[in-house]
């Protein structure tokens, strides 16, 4: 919760281990978007891995946060997700005029035409 609300898009955290019991478990928590594959990952993913040393055994935890994009730098990757759409709003239409009557060009019934004859 405290990831999120510091700016990030997303997160995940992974615990595994022996978790109250003697058989082993792993427990997923995801908030938000993260993504997992490609070139951006290496920009926008940041991971660390920690082992506590228990009584039981070793627990092994797994932090990934997706950073939010930055154009200064500062806070997340300077370079745009790829996949980034930006949807603008349409242009105004400007009317259509219509030519007049006179001045209809082919087949307007005026003019040099010897269709029938």
């Amino acid at each position: 919760r405290f990831i999120m609300e510091n700016g990030a898009k997303g997160c995940e955290v992974v615990i595994s281990g022996k978790l109250r019991a003697q058989r082993a478990k792993a427990m997923k928590f995801r908030d938000g978007y993260l993504i997992s594959t490609g070139e951006p990952k290496k920009h926008y993913i940041d991971e660390a891995v920690r082992h506590v040393l228990m009584r039981q055994g070793v627990l092994g935890i797994k932090v990934k946060i997706m950073l939010a994009h930055d154009p200064e730098g500062r806070m997340g990757p300077k370079i745009q997700l790829p996949d980034n759409v930006i949807v603008q709003e349409p242009k105004e239409d400007v009317p259509v005029m219509q030519p007049a009557a006179e001045e209809q060009g082919y087949g307007g019934g005026a003019g040099g035409g010897d269709y029938g004859a």
